[in-house]
């Protein structure tokens, strides 16, 4: 059982998943505290500018924190061979996670809007539905490695199947 668990946890892509999933707990979990307790489920007047609604004013934080979490997680566990520069991870990462933050947006509000679900269980099942998209733009943008001659192993995983 140890060597079994020992081989699932050399896959980037467990690893990835274990990042992700830890940032999402985070993110879910200052969503939470946001929405509930320190927005107070009140919209928010941004300098008489703009009026952010709670559930948007708390997915700007939590979101936030989530990326920080596991931009961290994952360049040290997941893609530690990327021969970028940390700051040009970062950037690029950050750049994807822009994306998936629209995705996100997308995806929760349609579900509060339309299903009327509860903001926190909108925001968990938008985060997890769009984690594949996200791990296959990390490893080819985000965390990339120009001298290539390691063994896929995505292409690994779909033969143990």
């Amino acid at each position: 059982m140890i060597h079994l668990t020992k081989k699932v946890l050399r896959l980037k892509v467990v690893r990835y998943f274990f990042a992700a999933a830890t940032a999402t707990l985070v993110d879910v979990w200052v969503y939470f505290i946001a929405f509930n307790y320190i927005y107070d489920k009140q919209n928010i007047n941004f300098f008489g500018i703009y009026t952010f609604a709670a559930p948007t004013a708390s997915l700007i934080l939590s979101y936030t924190c989530g990326l920080i979490t596991n931009f961290l997680i994952t360049k040290f566990l997941v893609f530690t061979d990327s021969d970028l520069k940390t700051w040009h991870q970062f950037l690029r990462f950050v750049l994807v996670a822009l994306g998936v933050l629209a995705l996100n947006y997308g995806v929760m509000t349609f579900l509060i809007k339309e299903f009327e679900w509860y903001p926190t269980i909108a925001r968990a099942v938008s985060a997890v539905s769009i984690g594949a998209l996200s791990f296959v733009v990390h490893k080819t943008f985000s965390f990339r490695v120009s001298n290539t001659d390691e063994v896929s192993e995505e292409n690994d995983v779909l033969k143990s199947f």
